[in-house]
């Protein structure tokens, strides 16, 4: 996403004081590393990292917080060298000025557009063995994200951060038309009930029973559908399964008076119910920090229970061509062991890790958190990405957002959309076919 749509990650951390004490700012015991990376080389050398996503470190102290500071009290030996993605800082500007870097911050999702077409990547698999780094330790979805995004199967990073989509609901609209709060778990037939309840106008004010974002949805679908074939040059959404998808988010907006209208109105206080990504939870409290909001489990469907959305994850990658490989991977491991990551959770950063432990602390740190159901970011599974495409297929990407936009916008209905949308991408995809020839 993303930085993806409306992706912006936390910042700040505690210092290691609070883990040096064994016990964090709340009293509770912070938990341990499950394993210690292998000791680092003391070789003064510096290594450059590029930052291709997230817009928090665009700024340097962002960086710092989230990354730099824990690479500095751990390999003092190390020197940083950061380039955020900017005019004259992307892929290309960087392999022209011959500024390869060492290690790369990308999406998932972007390992065959960046990666792999920038003849960056290298394969983990030997310094994972050498360093004895347990990948059962990680997210399964966000592992086959990695996997699943190239052909070859190999692993070509790690993921760092996550960004989980969860459902938002308004206590004072709730309260107002006498409807019990949420509670996690629900699918989304009884969400759609509910959304029915809360969709009234009153004195003047018409409130929105539910909104969500069209591209997040289609994007990091529950059903693990792609758009695109998995054997030809083609897209594939015309099919049941993209149209079950299409018309369960449809019907919402078929509500008399729910018709769609922008997600980020939540904080303007008549919007009961918002689905989106967790991250919302920061920029909607400064819009309105008057806002009475509470969070649980997006919805699922009821033949997947359950199952949220797929995760929308940042990884590690390091480059083919650095000098400094060891050092790269010893670096990330101590950003993906429990030690940093759970100072980053406690700033409501969302974790990779599978640790019980550190998904308890998720949002510790944050004012607009206390009291409320943060074990709702990681309440559901992940919906496991789609399988990987076969090789030597044209890299494209389709606008699946545009789907529900012709809906909204222009009134087509689900299955002249879907077949819109799929002609569309086959042109373009035909036009790369044949500037490759």
């Amino acid at each position: 996403m993303p930085n993806k749509p409306g992706l912006k990650m936390l910042l700040c951390a505690l210092t290691v004081t609070v883990l040096a004490s064994g016990c964090n700012a709340g009293g509770n015991p912070t938990p341990k590393a499950e394993e210690a990376p292998s000791k680092a080389s003391s070789e003064p050398v510096t290594l450059t990292i590029f930052t291709a996503q997230n817009s928090v470190y665009a700024d340097e102290s962002g960086f710092d917080n989230e990354v730099g500071q824990y690479i500095k009290k751990k390999f003092p030996n190390v020197t940083i060298k950061h380039i955020h993605k900017g005019k004259g800082q992307d892929y290309p500007d960087l392999v022209a000025a011959g500024t390869i870097p060492d290690i790369v911050l990308e999406s998932s999702s972007n390992i065959l557009p960046k990666i792999k077409e920038f003849d960056l990547a290298s394969d983990m698999t030997d310094l994972i063995k050498k360093y004895n780094f347990d990948l059962g330790r990680l997210d399964e979805a966000a592992l086959m994200q990695v996997k699943n995004s190239n052909p070859d199967g190999q692993l070509y990073g790690l993921p760092f951060t996550l960004s989980n989509i969860i459902m938002f609901y308004n206590k004072d609209v709730l309260d107002k038309f006498g409807v019990p709060y949420l509670k996690d778990g629900m699918t989304w037939d009884e969400v759609y009930e509910v959304a029915k309840k809360l969709t009234r106008t009153v004195d003047g004010v018409a409130y929105k029973g539910l909104s969500a974002h069209p591209g997040v949805m289609m994007t990091y679908n529950q059903l693990s559908l792609t758009p695109l074939d998995l054997k030809e040059n083609k897209a594939a959404i015309s099919t049941d399964a993209w149209k079950k998808l299409v018309e369960n988010f449809k019907r919402f907006y078929e509500i008399p008076g729910n018709e769609y209208t922008n997600i980020d109105d939540f904080p303007k206080g008549q919007m009961a119910i918002g689905v989106h990504v967790a991250e919302k939870v920061s920029s909607w409290y400064s819009a309105n920090k008057d806002l009475k909001f509470d969070i649980v489990s997006p919805p699922s469907f009821k033949e997947l229970p359950n199952t949220g959305m797929q995760p929308n994850t940042y990884s590690w990658f390091i480059t083919k061509n650095s000098k400094y490989k060891d050092q790269a991977f010893q670096i990330i491991q101590y950003l993906l062991s429990d030690e940093v990551q759970s100072e980053l959770s406690k700033n409501g950063i969302i974790s990779p890790l599978k640790s019980k432990a550190v998904r308890e602390l998720y949002g510790q740190n944050l004012a607009q958190l206390k009291g409320k159901n943060t074990g709702a970011v990681y309440y559901s599974k992940n919906a496991l990405p789609p399988a990987p495409r076969a090789a030597g297929l044209v890299v494209y990407s389709v606008n699946t957002g545009k789907i529900f936009d012709n809906i909204a916008k222009s009134g087509m209905d689900v299955n002249t959309s879907l077949r819109s949308v799929e002609e569309e991408s086959n042109q373009a995809i035909q036009q790369l076919l044949s500037q490759k020839k």
